[in-house]
């Protein structure tokens, strides 16, 4: 039996009513959208987890700041491995490692090598591609007001020994805390193995900031997981690129298309450059072991925040 035999998704219900008045919006918020779910994956014959991250829609002129991660079985990573390393020697942007970024998708080798490439993610990786999408008009989701939850956040994080903290790189790293403890409690089990690696940002970009924010999730854990892990990692991006940076740049290349699709579809301008239209085909394709999570959190007129997940209809074909 190969390991793609015994690969499998899970299907609803999934259990999240351990959700209650303890837990902040973005949990109910989570929950919300995660009963419109159709399946994830089913770890249940793994015993090393892997979560990598990235994020988008700092810049100006973005409507949404998108958080994007890709959860796979790291027992699994070897065909995948393989197959990228074939592909970057094919197309000679192995040494030097030449890295495949959303912002820079013109280059002659990488450009030719993409649509290969995320058929090798499709095709090799067991797992999901969970991006939050929030509305930039959500100053938070952990209370009403801005300066509310700064001065909780100020309490809080003195309580548990943490650094200080400006409001919007806190309350990012609670944001992508909050949500990888939420689905790695319905894709972990005992005992098993959980890495987060996340490239250069904001929330570990120094010493005080990285050890800080791996208390965070070992703190925000406890909101969500009822069982215990063999071993729980944290690390940042490496100097030396490796197969760890191209599941990057399949977290980056998520966070940023899903970005400029809901940015555009919101200001009513969906044109979507021709470099783009191979990840866009790609977010649209149905795999069967990578299952592609898009949620979209949004302000109504009202002043209610809701969620809800956004599925996205295949590009039209430019021949």
């Amino acid at each position: 039996m190969t390991l793609f035999e015994r690969v499998t998704m899970k299907h609803p219900p999934f259990d999240i009513s351990y959700i209650g008045n303890e837990h902040p919006l973005i949990s109910h918020l989570l929950a919300q959208a995660t009963n419109q779910l159709t399946e994830l994956p089913d770890f249940s014959g793994d015993k090393k987890i892997a979560v990598l991250s990235d994020f988008g829609g700092e810049h100006k002129g973005a409507d949404f700041l998108t958080y994007t991660f890709l959860i796979i079985s790291y027992d699994k990573i070897s065909p995948f491995i393989q197959a990228v390393d074939k592909l970057r020697r094919k197309h000679k942007i192995l040494k030097p490692y030449s890295e495949f970024m959303y912002k820079d998708l013109k280059y002659g080798p990488r450009k030719r090598a993409l649509p290969e490439f995320l058929k090798i993610v499709d095709s090799l990786l067991h797992g999901a591609i969970i991006t939050i999408a929030v509305d930039k008009n959500i100053e938070s989701l952990f209370g009403v007001t801005r300066q509310a939850v700064h001065t909780q956040i100020k309490q809080d994080f003195c309580k548990a020994g943490l650094g200080e903290w400006k409001f919007e790189p806190a309350e990012k790293a609670l944001r992508i805390c909050h949500a990888i403890s939420f689905f790695a409690s319905l894709t972990t089990h005992n005992n098993q193995r959980l890495l987060w690696y996340c490239d250069n940002d904001t929330v570990n970009n120094n010493e005080v900031f990285f050890n800080d924010t791996k208390n965070i999730l070992n703190r925000t854990l406890g909101f969500y997981i009822r069982h215990s892990f063999e071993l729980l990692g944290f690390a940042k991006s490496f100097k030396e690129k490796s197969h760890l940076d191209d599941l990057l740049s399949i977290t980056d290349f998520a966070a940023g298309v899903i970005q400029d699709l809901l940015s555009g579809h919101h200001s009513e301008n969906d044109q979507i450059n021709e470099n783009k239209i191979p990840l866009l085909k790609w977010l649209t394709n149905r795999s069967d072991f990578l299952t592609k999570i898009t949620i979209q959190m949004l302000r109504q007129t009202n002043g209610d925040i809701v969620s809800s997940i956004v599925e996205f209809n295949k590009p039209q074909s430019t021949t």
